[in-house]
């Protein structure tokens, strides 16, 4: 055989192995959309009007007409509450029956969601703002979820502007189609506007979860963009910096959602809507807008530190529990804090409960995340790290390695591990542990009560309409004096710079 035969055939046998392995990838990926789409419908219980119902009045950044201004981006919500309540509480047809729904009208958990502030966009306006803060809830929340932060620097005498994400605060199916686009157009309109009432006092900004990859966002696009108010420090809390991939093969695994035989596929869950602040029920596309929308902002940072303007980023006041079941913990280390030049950043950390009594139950994950993070090397930022006082205590105590140190210096605290609290998480860190909703220790508030953070359901398996570990998961921070002492720390320690 010449040579010409010999490269013609190496070609042939090259496209075909080419074509084969093209086959074998679209036969894989045909085969997830239809087991996905097949186990959603069969796994689902059927679709309420909120998993359906698309608001006309919801902000989308590229809509003809859509708000410029704060002002009218309010507007804008007043009309999209009131077709809220016209098409799903007035409608007896559309309206839940359940005695504990969050869209039955004569329901607590309605009239908290209606009826307080805290599912809508609002402000804390002091007599003479010192400084101007903007706030930014997760995914499926509300401005709810930073309610206590809202209080601390409120209290500090800071304007306080908590923006509420379009597609939240209304119908889980408000998130089939919102993007995370829309969201950050949301953020930039709300930082100028929070902006401008600082009143001469430092311009901050803050996100739980999801919210603090947007405002990290917004002040590394700062740093391009000098239309962009540029905060000088982040607060986040439970970041959602490091998402699973898996967000975005869900999306493409829900590709025949658009048949109404598989209308189930554009869900991950659908459970009963009983928290007044929160949807439980959770879309495909939210898990996919978080991941693109983490995507982008490693993206950016990326280009960022290529051209050497990361050292102008604002410093940054991080709080990470250890373990985090929803999002990567780890990333906010290695993806984020790592990359920002130091010192004056701060990362703490909230341990495990590791006394005697759970010494023998804790997963070696958690063990090692700890013990990793305890002998590190020498880290560009302050990290600060709750723990046990002691084996043989509740008691907890903080230790603080300064940036550029690996000692650690101890310092006890008059707090301890609640009876049978084995760790705090993603969702209990924003919250006090006296929150009058999702408290494990909830005080009134109120002729409403509607408290779900101190449920201890014992039961079969099985028995209820949402899983067991909805309730046992905790839902308040009992050490959220520390995220107040740190919050405040950063105010004293900027004003003295």
């Amino acid at each position: 055989m010449n040579l010409g035969r010999l490269l013609r055939a190496t070609s042939r046998g090259t496209v075909k192995a080419a074509l084969y392995l093209a086959g074998l990838v679209a036969a894989v990926l045909v085969t997830i959309v239809v087991v996905f789409a097949v186990q959603a419908r069969l796994r689902l219980p059927d679709l309420q009007p909120w998993h359906r119902i698309e608001l006309a009045e919801e902000f989308r950044a590229g809509r003809p007409g859509a708000p410029k201004t704060f002002a009218e981006y309010l507007a804008l919500e007043e009309r999209l509450f009131a077709e809220l309540r016209r098409r799903v509480f007035d409608d007896p047809n559309v309206a839940d029956r359940a005695p504990t729904g969050r869209y039955n009208p004569s329901a607590v958990p309605a009239q908290l969601a209606l009826g307080s502030r805290h599912n809508r966009s609002y402000e804390l306006v002091p007599p003479q703002p010192r400084g101007a803060v903007l706030l930014m809830h997760g995914l499926t929340d509300s401005p709810y979820s930073v309610r206590a932060l809202a209080e601390v620097f409120h209290a500090r005498g800071f304007y306080v502007l908590a923006l509420r994400m379009p597609g939240h605060g209304t119908v889980p199916a408000g998130l089939l189609d919102t993007e995370w686009t829309d969201w950050y157009a949301a953020v930039e309109m709300a930082a100028r506007h929070a902006a401008q009432r600082a009143g001469g006092g430092p311009f901050y900004a803050g996100g739980y979860s999801t919210g603090a990859p947007l405002a990290a966002l917004l002040a590394v696009r700062g740093l391009e963009d000098p239309t962009l108010p540029r905060p000088s420090r982040l607060f986040l809390v439970s970041a959602a910096i490091g998402v699973s991939q898996f967000a975005a093969l869900a999306n493409v695994a829900s590709t025949l959602s658009f048949l109404p035989y598989f209308e189930k596929a554009k869900w991950l869950d659908v459970l009963p809507e009983y928290d007044p602040y929160k949807y439980n029920s959770f879309t495909v596309n939210a898990g996919n807008q978080v991941f693109q929308l983490t995507r982008a902002l490693h993206r950016e940072l990326g280009a960022a530190a290529a051209k050497g303007t990361l050292d102008r980023m604002p410093k940054v006041t991080a709080f990470q529990s250890v373990v985090d079941s929803t999002v990567n913990a780890a990333e906010v280390i290695r993806g984020f804090m790592l990359r920002l030049p130091g010192p004056g950043n701060e990362l703490v950390a909230f341990d495990v409960n590791r006394g005697d009594d759970w010494a023998g139950l804790i997963a070696p994950g958690p063990r090692e995340a700890y013990h990793a993070m305890r002998d590190a090397p020498a880290l560009p930022f302050r990290l600060i790290a709750l723990t046990n006082r002691a084996g043989d205590s509740a008691d907890v105590a903080v230790l603080t390695r300064e940036a550029g140190e690996k000692a650690w210096r101890a310092e006890p605290l008059a707090l301890a591990w609640p009876p049978g609290v084995f760790s705090v998480g993603h969702v209990a860190l924003p919250f006090t542990i006296d929150d009058p909703v999702y408290g494990l220790q909830p005080k009134a508030a109120g002729a409403l009560t509607w408290t779900i953070g101190d449920l201890a359901a014992r039961g079969e398996a099985g028995a209820l309409a949402v899983p067991l570990g909805m309730f046992a998961r905790l839902r308040s921070n009992p050490f959220f004096a520390v995220v107040r002492a740190r919050v405040e720390a950063a105010i004293d320690a900027d004003e003295r710079r």
